[in-house]
């Protein structure tokens, strides 16, 4: 908590002073000061002050048992002396060696030789209505030329002694208060924030992560990016163009705005991303979740995110202990400080490892704490590391206690401070230090204060600090484009809300604080004479206080409206659609009868032309007649693969699994081109590896009308005296979701003309052949691999293409082997 600053500037004026009376000799004097300056323990300290107060004129020695221990040396080096009611002056160890510059022999000074009769210098007193801050302190210390600084009231009473020590002591804990109460307010700002915020380098490094259990909806379980790069955390595409959004707001200083599309649980997941410029390497990217705004199936008024809390792992020494000492666990921290691993100290108990000094002194608060009569204690203490150093530490100890109030094990924290006792010995070190400690935080407090007007700057929404009753404290208005859709509060909030919203803002906001949490609210208010929708946040800050976040929803309601109206729009379509398709249905059933039927008749007259069966022909009427024929045959074929492809679409398509030899269809198959084959001299080839099963449960017909298109194809597509060959293999673990399934794969290889990548993924699409002078050269449909893919997916399979241009090809189509469809006239 930061305190007043007259607070601190007191903390400057030592009260616990050595005041003595003017009767005190001189030699007595330099005793006790040189006794303190020597003396490492509180104990002896005061043994020997009592020890010259009973021996001397020494008046009184002020709560020197509880003074701070990095100011302890320069108070006890200097005495206060009063003549009765009147200040004479302080004598220190610069006096001493004043006297010493002179040829003064201290052993020679008289006895009787008193205070009174060395200090001929007026004291250096200022009132404490004159001091206004620390450098007035150190001007007046350095322009005296003066080691310390009486203090009086406006009554002419003695308040304390400054010292440049003293000074630096009150400035650091005023630089700590004021960092404590910089992060107290930026915790508060962080959790009020629905959004997930990364801090990201300029080569796209994941640095620092401000979230909070409300944002949890935006990321997957277990997911930690933090030390990751972009290029880990999500697919290269959206990683390219994030690095490239996050480098331009840090060349050009914009906001930049884009939305992404990441999959989450199975789930599609809409993201708005912000990403603001932090410095010249780092930037900030806000997300936030607008899926619900975007698929429109759930309210966004339901989405509830919040930062998770940021924890820093802690340097101290950490140990849970039982009540008898023995270690039951502990952290990195503490094994590092003593030297020993884990397993090791858990061997050990804090007796062994206390040095033998200290360690009644311990037992003694530890009976205490025990006993219930304190709660928890804290002590300097040395430790005796693994390698026989020792060193100091400052250990505070509390009890942890079942139900019924039963001692169960203690919890320590130690922090090691050999190095702060080791450097007490000089004090000019010590000030180096504590002067660097000071800059070190001032420069921790001006950053954590330009971090937090980052964090500000780049949350798009209006932000107020507010009492209860609605006074405002502080405004922020929004960084970004439609920031005048806000109006600024410069004293209560009733000067842009009307009497109804005041009065229920203050009632949620006494809810945020007396419950603790986050509330959320909606309204409604005119702006510009148009009326908006906002959502407001209000989040607990302190006793009295809440933070308050508003954000403009109008977009979000506007599309909630859009989206009903879509919905009644898609289901119109939808009953349109289902009407087209059983015309379609009646019509394709009219094409089946009314097509096959005449073109059936006249495939049969010109057979039976042919086979002579009317009468004797020319070798004109042959060729003429096989034309016939040949046109028909491929119309049939024609209308039967687009019918087939229709009932496939439709769901009506019927197959007739039995097991069928694997050899028997490969082998008619290849009959089945074999005269096409032979009038091109090309070479066909059946290989089935070992491992194969001699039989495969599918729909032989469709089967064999698969593997005769692909070799139909491969013949056509191959050069005069190519090879075309079919083999069968057995495979295993192809398909990720069940890596032992065992497969059947049937491969169709050629020594044909190619094709180029880019075509590839055309091939399977139906009405489509790759290239217009393939149209033109080889004549087809473009319907067979359609027809292919289909089939063989229908038996639970696949079918995959390689090729290389003026190589030839290579098609696969892989079957699982234990197929579960088992039933024969199965519909699929």
């Amino acid at each position: 908590m930061l305190l007043e600053k007259n607070t601190y500037l007191d903390l400057a004026i030592a009260p616990r002073m050595l005041i003595a009376a003017s009767q005190l000799k001189v030699l007595e004097a330099v005793a006790i000061i040189n006794h303190l300056n020597e003396t490492t323990e509180i104990e002896q300290i005061s043994a020997l002050i009592a020890q010259n107060i009973a021996q001397s004129n020494l008046v009184e020695y002020r709560n020197i048992s509880s003074l701070e221990r990095d100011t302890f040396s320069s108070i006890a080096s200097c005495v206060v002396v009063f003549d009765q009611t009147r200040l004479l002056g302080t004598f220190s160890q610069r006096d001493i060696l004043r006297l010493i510059e002179k040829q003064v022999d201290l052993r020679s000074l008289s006895l009787g030789q008193t205070m009174l009769e060395i200090l001929n210098i007026a004291p250096n007193v200022i009132k404490r209505s004159q001091i206004q801050d620390f450098d007035s302190m150190l001007n007046l210390l350095q322009s005296y030329r003066c080691e310390y600084l009486l203090i009086i009231n406006d009554d002419d009473e003695l308040l304390g002694v400054a010292s440049k020590e003293s000074i630096c002591f009150a400035r650091y804990q005023l630089a700590e208060d004021s960092l404590s109460n910089v992060e107290a307010q930026k915790r508060a700002v962080l959790t009020a924030i629905p959004d997930l915020i990364y801090r990201v380098s300029f080569d796209g490094n994941y640095l620092e992560c401000f979230s909070s259990s409300y944002v949890a909806n935006l990321l997957p379980p277990n997911f930690d990016p933090i030390n990751k790069n972009i290029f880990e955390v999500v697919p290269p595409r959206l990683a390219e163009r994030k690095l490239a959004a996050i480098r331009q707001a840090i060349a050009t200083g914009e906001i930049q705005t884009f939305e992404q599309q990441l999959q989450i649980d199975g789930k599609i997941q809409h993201e708005e991303v912000q990403i603001v410029k932090v410095n010249d390497w780092e930037a900030l990217t806000i997300i936030r979740n607008i899926s619900d705004r975007k698929q429109a199936e759930e309210a966004l008024r339901d989405s509830e995110t919040r930062f998770r809390s940021i924890f820093d792992t802690t340097s101290v020494g950490i140990s849970l202990a039982s009540i008898e000492g023995r270690h039951l666990t502990v952290n990195k921290a503490l094994c590092q400080m003593l030297g020993y691993s884990e397993a090791e100290l858990l061997q050990t108990s804090f007796h062994d490892i206390s040095h033998p000094d200290d360690l009644e002194k311990d037992l003694n608060q530890y009976q205490k704490l025990i006993d219930n009569e304190i709660d928890s204690y804290h002590i300097e203490k040395r430790y005796r590391a693994k390698n026989g150093s020792v060193f100091w530490t400052l250990i505070s100890i509390s009890l942890v206690r079942d139900l019924q109030g039963q001692p169960m094990y203690d919890i320590a924290l130690i922090q090691n401070i050999n190095e702060l006792k080791n450097t007490q010995q000089e004090l000019s070190q010590l000030n180096q230090e504590l002067e660097m400690r000071i800059q070190q935080r001032t420069a921790a407090l001006a950053k954590s204060e330009v971090h937090k007007q980052e964090i500000l700057n780049a949350i798009p929404d209006l932000l107020l600090r507010l009492k209860v009753d609605g006074t405002c404290i502080s405004c922020f208005l929004p960084r970004i484009p439609d920031q005048n859709a806000f109006f600024p509060v410069f004293n209560h909030i009733s000067e842009v809300l009307s009497p109804e919203i005041v009065a229920r803002q203050v009632e949620i906001s006494k809810l945020a604080i007396a419950t603790g949490e986050v509330q959320i609210y909606e309204h409604k208010i005119l702006k510009y004479g148009k009326w908006v929708d906002e959502e407001v946040r209000i989040s607990p800050c302190g006793d009295d206080e809440v933070l308050v976040l508003v954000r403009n929803i109008s977009d979000r309601k506007q599309a909630e409206e859009a989206l009903q109206l879509s919905n009644e729009r898609l289901i119109t379509t939808n009953q349109e659609l289902e009407r087209v398709t059983r015309l379609k249905d009646e019509f394709l059933a009219t094409m089946s009868h009314e097509l096959r039927t005449p073109l059936n008749a006249v495939l049969g007259i010109a057979e039976g032309l042919l086979d002579q069966v009317f009468g004797d022909l020319n070798e004109r009427q042959k060729n003429s007649l096989r034309t016939i024929y040949k046109s028909g045959q491929h119309l049939l074929d024609l209308i039967n693969d687009i019918l087939d492809i229709a009932k496939i679409e439709s769901g009506k398509f019927i197959l007739d699994l039995a097991p069928v030899s694997i050899k028997s269809i490969c082998e008619g198959s290849l009959d089945f081109v074999k005269h096409l084959a032979e009038q091109k001299n090309i070479q066909l080839e059946l290989t089935i590896n070992n491992g194969v099963p001699s039989a495969i449960t599918i729909d032989e017909r469709r089967m064999r009308q698969v593997l005769i298109n692909l070799l139909g194809n491969a013949v056509k597509f191959t050069p005069k005296n190519g090879l075309v060959t079919l083999t069968v293999n057995l495979t295993r673990g192809e398909v990720a979701q069940s890596s032992d399934e065992e497969r059947v794969q049937f491969c169709v290889s050629d020594t044909g003309i190619g094709i180029f990548p880019e075509d590839i993924s055309r091939l399977f699409q139906p009405f489509v052949q790759i290239s217009s002078r393939l149209n033109r050269q080889y004549a087809g449909t473009g319907l067979g691999l359609d027809l292919v893919k289909k089939l063989v997916e229908l038996h639970g399979g696949w079918v995959s293409a390689v090729s290389e241009v003026g190589k030839g090809s290579c098609f696969t189509v892989s079957l699982p082997n234990n197929s579960k469809l088992q039933n024969s006239n199965a519909i699929l």
